[in-house]
């Protein structure tokens, strides 16, 4: 179905079953289908919305990217992409405060709609969160980041991969899914959607400060989940840290940093009854 936002674009949305609201935000993939294998067991306990993020798959955005928002800095894309979880929400359960789910950047937009709003939730679970800011204070990281992206979008992408590799330590199993290990081959559709990610995405996301005295102030809302595959994954020292700052613990969930579409139905098994504890 297509559900059509405050400034006319238009989300490609799938809904399953019954029950509250749980809101699913992909992460650098950017399509809801991701999510369909663990949908089917999560819509047992919720009505499961998955979607496709402005700028990946079948959402048709109507206003056209403006120059600036490749900029490291911009938070234009963060600004629609909260929008859209609100517009979603709305839609969904006008009256009732809803669940989210956000996986990698898309817990990002998780964190940034639960700040706006909190009152409009009634749990926010982040998953494997990449916001380099929680643990580079002096911008050293961002700055290896950014010079990486710029490689990337050059056409290097063994800078990618060794960046993911020998910088974020991501786990075998996530590389292969995510096309980053060493012997994979170039996919034309996912590295489409990669380069987006790189362009509008990477760093104007992972740069984002966070003000974390609000998700203190609401920590019986807040879940933070580590995936049991991907111990060493730099995602998972940032989750970590922001466990230390709001004092949350951390919650192991089945799979990588992919965990939903490798192991989905342990994953949704574990999300399920973490959100409905």
């Amino acid at each position: 179905m297509e559900i059509k936002t405050q400034d006319g674009s238009l989300l490609n949305v799938t809904k399953y079953g019954n029950g509250p609201v749980l809101i699913l935000i992909p992460g650098a993939n950017g399509t809801g289908d991701i999510f369909t294998p663990a949908a089917k067991v999560l819509e047992t306990n919720f009505t499961v919305i998955t979607y496709d993020r402005r700028g990946y798959g079948r959402t048709v955005v109507a206003p056209p990217l403006p120059s600036d928002a490749a900029n490291a800095n911009s938070d234009y894309r963060l600004k629609a992409d909260v929008q859209d979880v609100f517009t979603l929400a709305d839609e969904f359960s006008p009256n009732n405060p809803v669940y989210v789910m956000g996986t990698s950047s898309g817990s990002i937009v998780a964190e940034e709609a639960f700040i706006k709003n909190p009152e409009r939730f009634h749990r926010v679970a982040i998953h494997e969160t990449p916001l380099n800011t929680v643990i580079d204070k002096t911008g050293k990281s961002n700055a290896q980041y950014a010079q990486m992206i710029q490689e990337a979008l050059g056409g290097n992408f063994d800078a990618l991969t060794n960046f993911f590799e020998n910088k974020m330590h991501i786990q075998p199993i996530d590389a292969q899914m995510m096309n980053l290990s060493k012997d994979a081959k170039p996919d034309p559709m996912k590295m489409k959607s990669m380069m987006f990610w790189l362009k509008y995405e990477a760093a104007q996301y992972t740069g984002q400060v966070i003000d974390w005295s609000i998700f203190k102030a609401h920590k019986n809302r807040i879940i933070i989940f580590n995936g049991t595959d991907s111990v060493g994954f730099l995602p998972q020292t940032i989750d970590d840290e922001i466990s230390k700052e709001i004092n949350v613990p951390v919650t192991d969930i089945p799979g990588g940093h992919l965990g939903y579409a490798q192991k989905p139905s342990a994953f949704a098994e574990k999300l399920s009854a973490t959100l409905l504890a």
